[in-house]
């Protein structure tokens, strides 16, 4: 009578899963199932992966390489009746359906047309360049950048769970666990992660505009893990804004034209990839700043701050050399340190796992110059700005669409919200003279 086992050869992280077909007398076939495991998590005995954290998908594969042995055996059977040869590329191929894998004895389909991955890749290279979005704009650069990230997070997600994920067969199960590795594994905020998930379904509806079989799971909504604990991101206030203005850094050129930059930034409420990039001579013009957004494409104008043009003045006109945005993420923490921008507040910053190599935030209570980074010029400038001139002022100035973008961008704290209301009744008190 025939019978099968699963068992795992080596030591080594991940290992093959193989599956021995006993003919009896002595004959046995050995191949390799396709799914692979760590051998430290593999119960010889039980012939499956053991109850362990670390194997999140544990269930779902030991049902399936549990369902994988009676599928061959009832295989085996119906096909030795009618005279097949029961060898190795029998159970290869056998092994190969039961998992509706590409049958490798014919032509493949290509598989674009199977796998989420491979079809990101393909509509990238081939389509990207017709889309259009609603206004008739094609994709832009930036827009393309954040396809391509995403496309290396779902290459990273199957590297990690070591799978392949077939357009056909995505359940709401998976959408959520990518985004749980996003968060989890990869570091990636609350925001950030959704936006990421929304343009994961994007490609799997680009793949039903190719007429391939996608399930439908996209459709439905994916709850995204908050984090565990809430906090509002910084930033700098005009007291601190103008104690980074009046460093004196002229003992170190870097620092100084950073902290230029970083001025600009904070007094323009442009993104870096605008004012750090993009900004040229050009756009300064009788006090002002006109320039067209990278991102949204949109035109603004900004009036320029006194500090933005003692900044021009100081070099007689010109703009401040440009620096790569990592480098200026990493000396703008060390010029708010040196401007003593120090206080201890909860936030979020991303630490390298020393046993994996992944970024992960981590939250935690940190001094204020540790959390700076780029984002915090655009927030600055909301946020100072609020309650001091009307909504469409800031919304037409950092070129927001709609008050419910620019209204993400107050990071003021609920004490700080009080502390101007209070100001606000004692200037009431003391114009009424009431005591």
């Amino acid at each position: 009578m025939a019978t099968t086992n699963l068992i795992v050869k080596g030591v080594k992280n991940p290992a093959s899963v193989y599956l021995r077909l006993a003919l009896g007398r002595g004959s046995d076939i050995i191949v390799k199932t396709g799914i692979a495991v760590n051998p430290k998590h593999w119960d010889k005995r039980l012939r499956k992966i053991r109850n362990v954290i670390d194997e999140p998908n544990r269930e779902e594969i030991n049902s399936r390489l549990a369902k994988l042995q009676l599928y061959i055996i009832e295989q085996r059977n119906l096909d030795y009746s009618t005279g097949e040869i029961i060898d190795k590329a029998w159970l290869e191929k056998t092994i190969a359906k039961f998992f509706a894998r590409p049958d490798e004895g014919k032509a493949k389909p290509q598989e674009w047309k199977i796998y989420l991955l491979d079809f990101c890749r393909w509509w990238m290279e081939n389509k990207k360049k017709d889309y259009r979005n609603a206004d008739g704009t094609p994709m832009q650069e930036r827009t393309v950048m954040q396809y391509d990230m995403v496309i290396d997070n779902i290459a990273s997600y199957e590297k990690h769970k070591k799978c392949r994920l077939k357009l056909s067969q995505l359940t709401a199960n998976d959408f959520a666990d990518i985004a749980l590795f996003m968060s989890d594994n990869e570091g990636y905020a609350h925001a950030s992660v959704k936006r990421k998930i929304v343009r994961v379904k994007f490609f799997c509806k680009q793949a039903e505009v190719e007429n391939l079989m996608v399930s439908k799971a996209y459709i439905g909504r994916t709850v995204v893990k908050q984090e565990k604990e809430s906090y509002k991101h910084p930033y700098l206030n005009d007291e601190e804004i103008t104690r980074i203005f009046n460093l004196d850094l002229s003992h170190n050129q870097t620092l100084d034209n950073v902290r230029d930059n970083f001025i600009i930034g904070l007094r323009t409420g442009l993104r870096i990839s605008d004012f750090l990039t993009r900004l040229s001579t050009e756009n300064l013009d009788d006090g002002f700043i006109d320039i067209k957004t990278k991102k949204t494409g949109h035109s603004v104008s900004i009036p320029m701050h006194r500090q933005v043009r003692a900044v021009l003045d100081k070099r007689k006109g010109k703009l401040p050399p440009k620096i790569s945005e990592q480098k200026f993420n990493d000396y703008i923490k060390i010029i708010c340190q040196i401007a003593e921008i120090d206080q201890e507040m909860m936030g979020g910053i991303a630490i390298v796992d020393k046993d994996t190599g992944i970024k992960r935030k981590k939250i935690g209570i940190y001094k204020k110059y540790l959390l700076v980074t780029s984002h915090i010029c655009r927030r600055s400038m909301a946020t100072n700005l609020f309650g001091k001139v009307e909504n469409k002022v800031i919304m037409d100035v950092c070129g927001w669409a709609s008050e419910a973008q620019m209204y993400s961008y107050n990071k003021s704290t609920n004490r700080e919200s009080a502390i101007k209301l209070k100001n606000h009744w004692d200037k009431q008190y003391e114009t009424s003279g009431s005591k």
